[in-house]
């Protein structure tokens, strides 16, 4: 299953590289008249998935076992699960596509800070958001939390394009496969019934 999923992806990519202009168009619109207000802001908003995506499962795991609150621990561990297979997927895919950052396609065309080490498709900040935002969605089912799961995902996703270190079409991949991942874990019901088994091994809920 791993490696038709790294298939599907690389098909995905191999499509969309084919329509490269309306790529770095729409990201060139998206990055362009960048103001210092802004840029600190989307940078927050970028680094905020470096933190949220790996609180929210240690944070689900203390108050559930503080409360006794054994959906809230099995929460914590599908969260932890999704999160952890959205980034080898993701890590993956980007070695295997190896699409260059568009600042290094395109030089001089783009305002960025600092540059990254890593691959460019797919985004792996908007993966691990939207891979949380949807687990967030699917425990807890209410509007309240889901709108403002989504909206710091998008804001984060957005960065990614406004700080040029990012095509829409890597966005997009990191979207597909953030919000994939813990649907898989949850509706599949071969992976959820192992997922669950490991899971009440591991953290007894």
């Amino acid at each position: 299953m791993y490696k038709h999923a790294l298939s599907f992806f690389l098909l995905c990519f191999n499509l969309v590289a084919s329509s490269q202009n309306w790529d770095i168009d729409l990201l060139r619109k998206v990055n362009s008249n960048r103001t210092s207000s802004a840029t600190t802001l989307f940078n927050l908003a970028s680094n905020s998935a470096y933190i949220v995506p790996f609180a929210y499962p240690v944070l689900s795991f203390a108050v559930g076992k503080i409360k006794k609150n054994n959906p809230l621990v099995r929460e914590s561990f599908y969260s932890a699960v999704s999160l952890g297979t959205a980034s080898l997927f993701s890590y993956s895919i980007k070695i295997m596509s190896k699409r260059p950052r568009p600042y290094n396609a395109y030089p001089n065309q783009l305002q960025f800070d600092k540059p990254s080490k890593t691959y460019s498709f797919p985004s792996g900040h908007t993966t691990v958001a939207f891979c949380t935002a949807t687990s967030m969605a699917l425990y807890y089912n209410k509007w309240y939390v889901t709108v403002p799961a989504y909206a710091w995902a998008c804001s984060v996703a957005y960065s990614r394009m406004y700080l040029g270190k990012h095509y829409p079409t890597d966005v997009i991949g990191g979207i597909v496969l953030g919000m994939g991942i813990p649907f898989l874990l949850h509706f599949c019901k071969p992976i959820n019934v192992l997922v669950d088994k490991a899971g009440k091994g591991l953290l007894k809920y």
